[in-house]
């Protein structure tokens, strides 16, 4: 960001998925190295917080450690919040339970069926990780013979109504004690769910691998770190740990290598592994530390874009995957997956200990534009919102944002595109707007992305003369004006402090804003009000995404 204009760079070719390296991109360019003699790093050191709770380390990069910057703020940042709950398989209860005590805590199959089907048209995750048809074939064997079943199978069973339970939840709004009492019934069995998902996984040595353990791990992981966020260093250790089991049963190398693998088990294989670079990537950034899956030791290729009946696992040879211009659950994870590899090179960029040479800023900025341009289908773009009125809501909040390519005007053109992004989800979650079936996707996964956009704008407000161009170098002056990203700050504001009652992470942000803006007073008014996040969807209008012959829609829990 403080950087000059970038000349436009040759488009290079698209790296290899999954396996590009600083020694693949810049093998031409010196990068100097830092004496031992040597003091620091040239390089922005970080932020280290030294606490009676912990101590926590996050890279420069982080919005946290921006919003340290801001003067006047460092200090009001710093507290000693109560620590977290934490991972079940971290510090949960360490009761093992046998076979029989698990099997005795399956509810009912109406209650199953309900909260699977739930699950499954969440979209959250399942459709990276597991096959539909088989799935639904493995279930039906289930409820004719369960101690037939192997304890993993049933562990990634409920992992999945852990979810389904908590996403039960967030649909939920006190409007009378009934409801009141079915949302604490439904947090009484999810948290029973997790205890058992958990049990299950232990029961099945996990640490060996083996069918369904990564499926269950990173589901349970879903639930208690992309949608609770219950410990942000849990959720990078438990990533890790993933990560590394994934490679000690060789989902790092392409099942081609392995005739062994059949053609089913192969796409699935791709799936979870892309899956798990994706979590890998999101969480190190959440914490602001370098991600573990650097490195060439990688070649396992991109899945298909394939939907589920395409395939089966008796199926000898994979068709051809359907075109780009067509929408399936798993495109989105395609797209996601021909990022990571820049994006992944960009967290290592920043977290190396010399500071990036121009020229390597230059061709980092060229991959990133290049992979954006041609690697991201057109139907997952994002658009205007007047074009969005036919699509889905899913298929709407998967888009991704344009950038332009001049440093600093990047930063501003993304950090303003991804503001009018929250915005229009803040305006569309409301009651009957059109992803109000969807309001726990809104405030639950994408608040990471806006915390580092609206801390980026409130470090470019406090010091806009710093990162302005002089009309007189020669160079364009900047597009977007400090009122109008005053304005937008204003209005992602009055989001934050409507979120700050829930996050912790939102007050820390919105207390941030108040002082940039210089409204404190008015903001700790405004934030004394109730949240307006409250999710208003009855389950009976969610539909069962296909799976209505098999999971009854007319049976309740009691």
């Amino acid at each position: 960001m403080e950087g000059q204009s970038l000349p436009s760079p040759p488009a290079p070719t698209l790296p290899r998925p999954s396996s590009l390296s600083l020694a693949d991109v810049f093998p031409e360019i010196p990068r100097p190295k830092t004496s031992q003699d040597e003091a620091a790093s040239q390089a922005d050191p970080g932020t280290l917080k030294l606490r009676e709770s912990g101590t926590s380390y996050v890279q420069s990069a982080h919005w946290e450690a921006i919003l340290t910057k801001i003067r006047g703020l460092k200090e009001d940042l710093v507290t000693d919040s109560k620590a977290p709950p934490g991972s079940q398989l971290f510090y949960g209860p360490n009761r093992h339970a046998t076979r029989d005590e698990i099997l005795a805590a399956v509810p009912s199959r109406p209650v199953v069926d309900r909260l699977i089907a739930l699950h499954f048209d969440s979209y959250i995750i399942t459709p990276y990780l597991i096959h539909g048809k088989k799935f639904l074939r493995e279930y039906e064997s289930f409820w004719k013979d369960p101690s037939a079943t192997s304890i993993a199978w049933i562990g990634l069973m409920f992992s999945m109504l852990y979810v389904a339970a908590q996403l039960q939840t967030f649909t939920m709004e006190f409007t009378d004690g009934r409801a009141e009492s079915l949302k604490a019934e439904y947090l009484t069995m999810k948290d029973a769910f997790r205890e058992k998902a958990v049990q299950c996984l232990i029961l099945a040595r996990y640490t060996t691998g083996g069918p369904y353990i990564l499926e269950t791990l990173i589901t349970v992981l879903t639930g208690e770190f992309i949608l609770l966020k219950e410990s942000a260093t849990d959720g990078w250790l438990l990533i890790g740990m993933i990560l590394h089991l994934a490679m000690r049963m060789g989902y790092h190398r392409d099942p081609d290598h392995f005739p062994g693998i059949s053609p089913f088990e192969g796409e699935m294989r791709r799936r979870i592994w892309t899956t798990i670079l994706q979590l890998d990537l999101v969480l190190s950034l959440e914490m602001g530390l370098p991600r573990s899956a650097a490195g060439t030791h990688i070649d396992t290729k991109q899945p298909r874009n394939l939907r589920d009946c395409d395939f089966e696992e008796d199926t000898t040879e994979m068709p051809p995957p359907r075109p780009e211009t067509e929408w399936t659950p798993v495109l989105p994870l395609i797209a996601k997956g021909r990022l990571i590899s820049t994006l992944g090179l960009i967290c290592d960029v920043n977290a190396d200990i010399d500071p990036p040479s121009y020229e390597e800023v230059i061709k980092v900025d060229a991959l990133l534009e290049d992979v954006h341009n041609h690697a991201i289908p057109p139907v997952l773009r994002w658009e205007t919102l007047p074009h969005f009125i036919t699509d889905s809501p899913n298929l709407v909040i998967q888009r991704s944002q344009e950038r332009d390519r001049k440093s600093v005007q990047i930063c501003l053109d993304s950090a303003l595109k991804i503001l009018s992004f929250q915005q229009m989800l803040h305006e569309e979650s409301q009651p009957f707007g059109r992803f109000c079936q969807l309001r726990w996707k809104v405030t639950h996964i994408f608040n990471q992305d806006v915390l580092l956009a609206t801390s980026v704008l409130c470090l470019y407000l406090q010091d806009v003369e710093k990162f302005e161009v002089p009309k007189t170098s020669g160079q364009t002056t900047l597009s977007h004006s400090a009122e109008e990203i005053r304005q937008r700050l204003t209005t992602s504001h009055k989001i934050w402090l409507q979120m700050s009652t829930a996050s912790a992470e939102a007050a820390k942000v919105a207390k941030a804003l108040s002082i940039v803006l210089g409204n404190t007073e008015a903001s700790a008014e405004d934030s004394s009000g109730p949240a307006s996040y409250d999710s208003l969807t009855d389950l009976d209008a969610i539909p069962l995404n296909g799976f209505g012959a098999t999971f009854n829609n007319q049976s309740r829990y009691s």
